[in-house]
C-alpha cells in the first residue's frame, strides 16, 4: 500500500464509529443521553399538552375549523351584550351555506343522579341537551345503535345517547343497551344509540348521556326555546371563511331588520375561532394578556433545553480535551476541520437522538402515569372533570406534530451542546493539539 493511499484511509475514517464511542466511555455516554431525555421529557409534555388541547381529536375533529358565536353588542348610545336565542338559531343561523355545520348549544353539562341496574344504588353523571346537527359536528364512533334524528327532537321523544362505561355500569359488559331504558332522577329514558367513552380532555363535547334539546323541559323545568342563552357553533373550512363572514354580516342585516330595538353592532366583533378561545383560557391561567402568552412559554421551552444544553456543552469540551491528540494527528494527515467537525457533531447527534427517544417514552409515561394531575396544572377548566381520570388514547400522544417538535428539540440542543465545544477545539493549532498530557 502506498503512503498515499495509506494516509488517504487514515483522513477519511470515521473517529471512532458511534457504536465504538459509546462503548468506549460508558459514562459519558449514559450521562449524555440522560440528560438529554430529561430535558426532552420536560419539554415534551408541555407540548403534549397543548397539542391534545388544538390537535383535530376525536370526536373534536373539527377543531382547526370551529368558530363560536356566544353574544353580541348592540348599537345605540349605551353599549351592552345579548345572547342568542333559539329562535334566531333557526330563523338567521340553521340555513347558512358556507358552514359545513352550524349548531347550538346551551354550552354546560348538568349533573344529575343514575339509577344503576340494581335498582339500589345511584352514581353522579353528566348529560347535555343537544339538537341532531351535534353528531355531525363531532365525530362519535358509535359502538351500538345511532343517534336521534330530527324527527326524534321535533316529537320530544325520550330518548338518550350513553357512553360504553354508563352501558357497562347500568347493564353490564356483556350487554345491550340499544332498546332499553334508564332512569334519571326516576324518570324513564330510552337508548338508542352507546358511543366511545369520550375523553375529558376533549372538553366541548364531554359528557356521560345526551338527550334531544327538546326535552330540556322534562330534564330541567324549562321550555328549551325560552331559553335567553345559547353558544352557536359553525364548522367552516379555512378556504370558506371570507364568505362565510360576508354572509354573517347579510344576517346581521337582517336580524336588524327585524329587531329594530336591539341592533347589532358588529357581528363578527364576537365571532371567534376555537384556537383563540383556547388562547384566552391559558392567558387566564398565565394571568396574562393573550399576545403576551409566547413570551412566556417559549422562553420556558428555551429555558428547559437550554440550561441542559449547557451542562452538556461542558461534557462536551472535557471529552473534546481529551481527544485532541486524536484530532491532531488527523488533521496532520490532511483532514479537513469541517470533515471532523461534522463527524463530532454527527456523533452527538446520535447520542442525541437516543436521548431524544428515552425522553419521549419518559414523557409519555409521565402523562400517562400522572395523568389525573398534569393536566390539572395546565388546565383552566379541568377542575369540572369531578376527578375523573381522563381517557388517553394513541392519536393524543402519537401525531406527526409531536414527532415534529421531538426532533426539533433534539436538534436544537445537539447544536447548542455539541457543535460550540467541538468548533473551539479543533481550531487549536496541530502541534497544541498533538502535545500528550500527563
Amino acid at each position: 500500500m502506498s503512503i498515499k493511499t495509506h494516509i488517504s484511509n487514515i483522513t477519511f475514517l470515521p473517529l471512532k464509529g458511534v457504536g465504538g464511542s459509546i462503548r468506549e466511555d460508558k459514562l459519558y455516554s449514559v450521562m449524555y443521553i440522560l440528560g438529554t431525555a430529561m430535558a426532552i421529557a420536560f419539554t415534551m409534555i408541555i407540548a403534549e399538552v397543548y397539542y391534545i388541547k388544538v390537535a383535530n381529536i376525536a370526536p373534536e375533529v373539527n377543531r382547526s375549523k370551529t368558530y363560536y358565536l356566544n353574544d353580541y353588542l348592540t348599537g345605540g348610545e349605551n353599549y351592552h351584550s345579548e345572547n342568542f336565542s333559539y329562535q334566531d338559531f333557526t330563523d338567521l343561523f340553521q340555513k347558512l351555506k358556507t358552514p359545513e355545520c352550524v349548531i347550538a348549544e346551551t354550552g354546560w353539562t348538568i349533573n344529575v343522579n343514575l339509577q344503576l341496574g340494581d335498582n339500589l344504588h345511584e352514581r353522579n353523571v353528566s348529560f347535555r341537551t343537544v339538537e341532531p346537527g351535534y353528531w355531525r359536528f363531532f365525530k362519535f364512533n358509535f359502538t351500538e345503535g345511532a343517534a336521534f334524528t330530527q324527527d326524534d327532537f321535533d316529537n320530544k321523544r325520550p330518548y338518550a345517547v350513553i357512553t360504553e362505561e354508563i352501558r357497562d355500569q347500568v347493564f353490564g359488559k356483556e350487554g345491550k343497551a340499544v332498546g332499553k331504558i334508564i332512569k334519571l332522577n326516576f324518570k324513564e329514558y330510552k337508548v338508542c344509540g352507546v358511543v366511545e367513552t369520550p375523553s375529558a380532555l376533549t372538553e366541548k363535547c364531554k359528557a356521560d348521556i345526551w338527550f334531544p334539546l327538546s326535552c330540556y323541559k322534562e330534564l330541567c323545568g324549562i321550555d328549551y326555546e325560552s331559553l335567553s342563552h345559547y353558544q352557536l357553533s359553525f364548522c367552516v373550512p379555512d378556504s370558506k371563511r371570507d364568505a362565510f363572514i360576508q354572509e354573517l354580516k347579510e344576517v346581521q342585516a337582517r336580524f336588524n331588520t327585524v329587531n329594530k330595538d336591539r341592533p347589532i353592532d358588529d357581528i363578527t366583533t364576537d365571532l371567534k375561532s376555537y384556537y383563540a378561545e383556547v388562547l384566552e383560557h391559558i392567558s387566564y391561567m398565565l394571568r396574562t394578556w393573550k399576545g403576551d402568552i409566547y413570551f412566556y412559554l417559549l422562553p420556558a421551552i428555551l429555558i428547559l433545553l437550554l440550561v441542559p444544553a449547557l451542562n452538556l456543552s461542558g461534557m462536551v469540551a472535557s471529552r473534546m480535551e481529551h481527544r485532541l491528540p486524536e484530532m491532531g494527528i488527523r488533521k496532520a494527515f490532511g483532514a479537513k476541520r469541517r470533515t471532523l467537525l461534522g463527524q463530532v457533531i454527527m456523533e452527538n447527534l446520535t447520542l442525541t437522538l437516543i436521548g431524544g427517544a428515552v425522553g419521549l417514552c419518559l414523557a409519555w409515561a409521565a402523562l400517562y402515569g400522572w395523568r389525573d394531575w398534569v393536566f390539572d396544572i395546565f388546565s383552566y377548566d379541568y377542575n369540572n372533570n369531578n376527578g375523573a381520570i381522563p381517557i388517553l388514547k394513541g392519536e393524543m400522544l402519537f401525531g406527526p406534530v409531536i414527532f415534529l417538535i421531538a426532533l426539533l428539540a433534539c436538534t436544537i440542543l445537539n447544536i447548542l451542546a455539541a457543535t460550540l465545544p467541538a468548533w473551539f477545539s479543533l481550531r487549536k493549532p496541530i502541534v497544541e493539539s498533538m502535545m500528550l498530557r500527563k
